[in-house]
């Protein structure tokens, strides 16, 4: 599952990535980003909650590099990653950030998170 959610008012977008997405969520996702990212003023911040992934082995990776390219031209400020206890999970979104050139914060929960955003 892909979910996006914004913040207008701290300006900031959630990507809760969990389970075993698939094309067709990226896809969707990707829409949505699009939309979301218009109601956001540049440069703003992005929480990647992504502690109930399992792999994003059924995910191409066009599509993944598609969906960061999309953050990157859209004058992203922070990006903080909230890990929990999925150690693969983290190495796949570390793969994916190397691969696009930008690193994430990491966060235990998402509460760690908002609090790391907040310090400006």
């Amino acid at each position: 599952m892909v979910r996006i959610e914004l913040d207008v008012g701290r300006n900031f977008l959630l990507l809760e990535i969990s389970g075993r997405p698939t094309s067709e969520e990226a896809v969707e996702a990707e829409a949505q980003m699009r939309a979301a990212i218009t109601r956001l003023r540049a440069p703003f911040d992005v929480v990647s909650d992504v502690r109930g992934l399992e792999s994003l082995e059924d995910v191409p990776s066009a599509d993944t590099r598609r969906l960061g390219e999309l953050l990157s031209r859209a004058k992203v400020r922070r990006v903080v990653r909230v890990v929990g206890k999925s150690s693969i999970a983290a190495i796949q979104m570390e793969r994916v950030a190397r691969m696009l050139g930008h690193s994430a914060h990491l966060a235990f929960s998402r509460e760690e998170a908002e609090a790391l955003l907040a310090q400006r």
